[in-house]
């Protein structure tokens, strides 16, 4: 599960935070997993203090792929909910299209413009870099008035 956290200041002007995967062990069984990166999720967002918590809607293919990445996402959710942060969704081509100005654009050309965008020397890991895009996302729709001031997001 990427995340990402960027500041945002008038003019939508964005300043790279942090931004990273947060795994869990293989090893684990699949509630096991859950747990730990609930857990890992939660430090993140206390070491980080967003103010706002967004998620991409999920879109996998293949019903067990949906599962898991909705159980995922109902954990991050959770864990967000419970420190107080309001929560909110953006569609992928949403994202991509606030990110690339295409809501038809690759992974890989979503992560180069965020680190474009953001003046990162390297690009981000894919599942970051998403994280970031959605964060940008809720920066335009802030701009725009449709929101308040983001801080963070997770995808």
């Amino acid at each position: 599960m990427g995340y990402g956290c960027i500041d945002v200041a008038p003019g939508c002007r964005l300043t790279y935070v942090e931004a990273g995967v947060i795994t869990a062990s293989a090893k684990l069984d699949k509630y096991d997993r859950l747990v730990e990166l609930g857990r890992d999720l939660e430090a993140v967002i206390v070491e980080l203090r967003p103010d706002v918590f967004c998620l991409e809607a999920g879109f996998v293919k293949g019903q067990m792929g949906a599962l898991v990445s909705g159980a995922a996402r109902g954990v991050a959710a959770f864990v967000a909910g419970r420190a107080g942060l309001q929560v909110t969704e953006y569609a992928p081509a949403t994202v991509k299209k606030a990110a690339c100005g295409s809501g038809n654009a690759e992974k890989e050309q979503v992560a180069q413009v965020v680190a474009i965008r953001l003046g990162l020397v390297r690009t981000p890991a894919l599942d970051a870099a998403d994280a970031l895009a959605i964060a940008i996302a809720r920066a335009q729709d802030r701009e725009a008035g449709w929101v308040e001031r983001p801080r963070a997001a997770a995808g």
